[in-house]
């Protein structure tokens, strides 16, 4: 029998020892191999999710031809198909610097510059092929056009041109869509044109954003052309000063204001831009359709001028044989003539004390609270003379900027305005019911001050217009009165249809309209012919502007006749109806500008357009009616995408997100090799190289986009041919998702060293798992009891 333990005693399980491990008891061994176990698990789980990327376990495919898995792509990548070159019926024919419209179905591109003259044609796609190739043909000239681009609703095309007018070098120009040309070009303005060379525009998807390249000096502040605002650099000047190392990108945002002087220095441009740079560049005057003989009379002619100036600076009219009381039209004429020559009173010229003189006796004739130039003693017909004198003074300032010309040059315009008929026109004195002869010379100086930045009231243009309409006639309105309709009281005949035909283009008038078909044709059919020169004046102007084939017959009847009919003394006689009242002065200056017509105003429609010989087309928009063209702020570097070598081309994706350009920086696979970078972030992503389906050894360039991005279009010198064009496409890219699909041995192959650390977490979770279950189990088994001191 078992007695009770004396109080003090231990029991059996108090005196056995505890059995340690590392120091630590059986509760605390199977907290830490719990622990372990399950922070290993953790671990693993955490590296294994960021390791395998369980939210990419899908592919890219076309579901046809090629599948590849999303972790071995970079996101927004393009697998393309390997370049091949472009059929479509285009195989043989040069085309270069394509542009795609964004519907994918007009294609614009330019050719012929290895020729020598390289112009801009459009193709249209029909589904299967590429139509027949069509010419731009208000764009296209005697000088390089060149690397086009469309905005992505069709309104504006842009291109790169070598013709004078721009800033010098290759400049920018931009294009509206008129319902059937591409026509009105416009030079961009000193914030994107440089005396350097801007090439290769393109538009963000947006419109809001041009892309383009350039060789100024980075960092480098524009450099305005020698002399005034409003008075473009030669081309010759500009090629000198253009020679930098390479071609860098360039970015300009769409100004959201306005500026006037933007404004203006577009317009002077426009209006003088031909002017600096055929008389800078025989080259260029050539191409303009002048000559050394033509230059030669001009230059007698104006010689001849300058002799016969009086010493007060006026031009005296009946000392010529004209009629008295008009010296004011004689001085203004004749000023007019040197204008037109490019001699002015604010630089060193020729004939500077010539022109200076004449233009301060000249304001001498003006009523200072008035404006009106007619002088002190104005004649029955001195209408005519505030016309001419008013545009002489306009046109002075309008090509210096003399800021002391600008309020007299204002106050002649106010008289005009003051003067205007109710029915919109002008005639011998002011307020009379207007006839087209006065009234043409009105509509000439408005337009002139309009664009020097002088304010035209827009009641005025709206006079001037209801003014065409009620002296127009004909079966589309294409021929002109003299004080009504043909037909009806005076026609006016060739002189009237002549000047008409040149008031409706100043005006804005479409010349793919029926209107101006018609109005050519009868210009066209009368000819030219020296024995009016009144209408020998206007038919000039009026034919030039048209330009095509109208011109080209009347320059070449023109220039001839009137070498042949030059005086020794270099003066001419006029002829006609009223060549007795102009006598030689007038008659002389109103020759010298026919000579100078090929360069003295740009054409407004375009340099070069050929009219279409099918005829006019229906519905065509006037200038009025379209679209105001952009302004751009200062074109910025893109240096995140720039290189130390050339990079050029630049095209924006339909959807704006990605930028493609050709650039001859290192790291490619030879030559200039097709880029592109993510633009659609805040900043412009990592340039990419296209790759060995895109690119080769030879030169990449001009890239074109088509199909939201999926076909791209490509120059390349690979092969034996020079600039072919090369098409690459890629298929209709998908996400497929599927996690059913068991590991390959290249995948086990590939991720050997995750797969060795499965096995060992693996394995440290079995042990930590093993020790922790053996701990609790020992601390589960209940102990037996030893007797320390028994008692039997």
């Amino acid at each position: 029998m078992t007695e009770p333990n004396p109080i003090g005693a231990m029991t059996p399980e108090e005196a056995l020892p505890e059995r340690r491990i590392l120091g630590l008891r059986r509760k605390q061994r199977f907290r830490v191999y719990r622990s372990g176990a399950v922070l290993l698990v953790a671990g693993f789980i955490v590296w294994a999710w960021c390791y395998l990327q369980p939210h990419r376990w899908y592919t890219y495919t076309d579901q046809i031809a090629f599948e590849q898995v999303a972790r071995d792509v970079n996101p927004g990548h393009v697998i393309w198909e390997p370049a091949v070159p472009e059929g479509g019926g285009m195989e043989e024919q040069e085309i270069t610097q394509p542009a795609i419209s964004s519907d994918g179905v007009r294609l614009v591109y330019s050719a012929g510059k290895s020729a020598g003259n390289a112009n801009l044609f459009l193709r249209r796609w029909d589904g299967t092929n590429w139509g027949a190739p069509r010419p731009m043909r208000a764009l296209n000239s005697n000088f390089h056009e060149t690397a086009p681009a469309m905005s992505g609703d069709g309104a504006f095309l842009y291109f790169t041109s070598d013709r004078p007018g721009g800033r010098g070098g290759q400049d920018i120009w931009v294009a509206r869509w008129d319902g059937a040309e591409y026509a009105w070009p416009l030079p961009l303005t000193g914030r994107v044109n440089t005396v350097h060379d801007e090439v290769d525009p393109a538009l963000s998807a947006d419109g809001l954003i041009l892309y383009f390249a350039s060789n100024r000096p980075p960092g480098s502040a524009d450099r305005s052309p020698p002399g005034n605002a409003g008075t473009p650099a030669s081309n010759g000047e500009a090629r000198v000063e253009a020679s930098t190392p390479n071609f860098d990108l360039y970015a300009a945002d769409v100004a959201g204001e306005t500026p006037f002087e933007l404004l203006i220095e577009r317009r002077l441009n426009m209006l003088y831009s031909l002017r600096e740079g055929a008389l800078g560049d025989p080259e260029v005057m050539i191409k303009l359709g002048g000559s050394n003989r033509t230059e030669s009379a001009v230059d007698r002619g104006l010689a001849y001028l300058a002799d016969i100036q009086e010493p007060d600076g006026r031009w005296n009219i009946s000392k010529s044989g004209g009629q008295g009381g008009h010296d004011v039209a004689a001085t203004a004429f004749s000023l007019l003539a040197f204008y037109g020559r490019g001699e002015r009173h604010d630089q060193d010229c020729k004939y500077r004390d010539t022109v200076t003189r004449g233009l301060n006796w000249l304001l001498t004739q003006q009523d200072g609270a008035s404006g009106d130039l007619r002088g002190p003693r104005p004649g029955h017909n001195a209408m005519y003379d505030h016309g001419a004198a008013a545009l002489a003074l306009v046109e002075a300032y309008g090509v210096t900027k003399d800021p002391t010309l600008r309020p007299r040059a204002h106050a002649a315009i106010e008289f005009i305005t003051e003067s205007q008929h109710p029915q919109g026109g002008w005639r011998y004195k002011p307020g009379e019911k207007g006839d087209l002869s006065v009234t043409g010379w009105m509509i000439m100086t408005l337009g002139s001050a309009r664009m020097s930045g002088i304010p035209v009231p827009p009641k005025t243009s709206e006079g001037v217009a209801n003014f065409l309409q009620h002296v127009r006639g004909g079966p589309h309105g294409g021929s002109y009165g003299y004080t009504d309709s043909p037909g009806k009281r005076n026609s006016g005949r060739n002189g009237m249809n002549a000047a008409g035909f040149f008031c409706a283009q100043l005006t804005g008038s479409s010349f793919n309209g029926a209107q101006a078909y018609e109005s050519s044709a009868i210009i066209n059919k009368a000819g030219f012919h020296n024995n009016d020169l009144y209408y020998a004046y206007y038919g000039t102007l009026a034919a030039y502007q048209h330009q095509g084939p109208g011109w080209r017959d009347w320059k070449e009847q023109m220039h001839p006749l009137f070498l042949e009919t030059q005086s020794p003394d270099g003066s001419w006689t006029a002829r006609g109806k009223h060549g007795a009242a102009m006598g030689r002065v007038v008659g002389t200056a109103l020759v010298v500008l026919c000579l100078e017509a090929h360069y003295r105003y740009t054409p407004l429609y375009g340099l070069g357009f050929e009219p279409d010989p099918a005829g006019p087309t229906p519905d065509v928009l006037d200038q009025t009616e379209l679209p105001v063209t952009p302004l751009y702020r200062h074109a910025k570097r893109l240096a995140g995408l720039s290189s130390p070598a050339d990079d050029t081309g630049p095209v924006v994706t339909e959807h704006g997100d990605f930028l493609y350009f050709s650039s001859g920086r290192s790291g490619g696979l030879g030559g200039a090799d097709l880029y592109r970078a993510r633009i659609s972030g805040p900043a412009p992503g990592e340039s990419t190289n296209l790759g060995p389906e895109v690119n080769s050894t030879a030169d990449e360039t001009n890239p074109a986009i088509r199909m939201a991005g999926f076909h791209l279009l490509f120059n390349s010198d690979r092969g034996d041919k020079t600039g072919a064009l090369y098409s690459a496409k890629s298929g209709r890219v998908v996400r497929r998702y599927d996690y059913t699909n068991l590991p390959t041995a290249r995948w086990l192959l590939e991720h050997l060293p995750w797969l060795l650390g499965l096995v060992t977490a693996a394995g440290g979770f079995a042990w930590f798992t093993r020790r922790a279950l053996a701990a609790r189990g020992a601390d589960d088994q209940p102990n037996e009891h030893v007797c320390v001191n028994p008692r039997t």
